[in-house]
């Protein structure tokens, strides 16, 4: 079981956490128990979605699945960018992996996918609530997508516990908002950056090369000559080469 004293000791900005075995989606509970700075965790999800309300698989005890409610701050222009270098740098930290981020808010691994991350700004309240998905050691996935998600460890059995990624995920979150490194490090771990990539704007189907990140996470892009800065909350990459 994840230890949550553990993770707390190990960072004390934070200030409440709590571990479920099951959830609906820690999302919902971290909007129903607002507060600064704290932390609902896990085990296991039974509702979970992700960007675009695309539906997330869970397993009990195999993946990391927590929210953090936040007062943001009015000096971080992109949460989505600070979590996931938060992410690849733990990762990087603690393991010998290599992961890499596919714009705006995916960890890969071996081409496949093993974490996500999800932002919501509440417009009632001044709060933020950050969620993160990540496969830990997952290895069943439905068949659809075998070819398209995968597992920070597959086979191999981890040399790391849950406990300890998600406590250097917090570490490295609170460390690059104070450093302001995190969009370097986005930057640094993208995979999509001059590849050719597609997607759908305003029901149009648009090819074009990415060329570059804004600091506020828009990439920027070339359509043949044209130079296009595209929004997350706007469009999804549909393919990349």
């Amino acid at each position: 079981m994840i230890d949550i004293k553990d993770i707390l000791a190990q960072n004390t900005w934070l200030i409440e956490g709590s571990v479920a075995k099951t959830s609906a989606s820690t999302q919902l509970d971290a909007k129903e128990n607002l507060g600064d700075k704290k932390l609902f965790i896990a085990d296991m999800q039974t509702a979970a979605r992700g960007r675009f309300g695309r539906q997330y698989v869970t397993e009990q005890g195999k993946g990391i699945y927590m929210s953090l409610s936040l007062k943001p701050s009015t000096d971080i222009k992109n949460y989505t960018i600070l979590t996931a270098a938060a992410i690849t740098a733990a990762i990087e930290t603690l393991t010998s992996k290599k992961p890499q981020i596919k714009w705006v808010n995916d960890i890969y691994l071996d081409n496949k996918k093993i974490a996500g991350v999800l932002v919501e700004h509440l417009l009632s309240s001044d709060y933020i609530i950050i969620g993160i998905g990540l496969n830990f050691n997952q290895l069943n996935f439905p068949l659809d997508l075998r070819d398209k998600a995968g597992s920070l460890f597959n086979e191999e059995t981890p040399p790391i516990t849950r406990t300890q990624l998600i406590a250097e995920i917090w570490r490295q979150f609170y460390k690059l908002q104070a450093d302001e490194t995190f969009f370097d490090i986005y930057r640094a771990h993208s995979f999509i950056l001059g590849k050719t990539v597609e997607f759908e704007e305003q029901g149009e189907t648009i090819i074009a090369t990415a060329v570059d990140l804004t600091e506020h996470g828009e990439l920027i892009v070339n359509t043949g000559g044209l130079i296009k800065v595209i929004s997350s909350g706007e469009v999804s990459l549909k393919k990349w080469l």
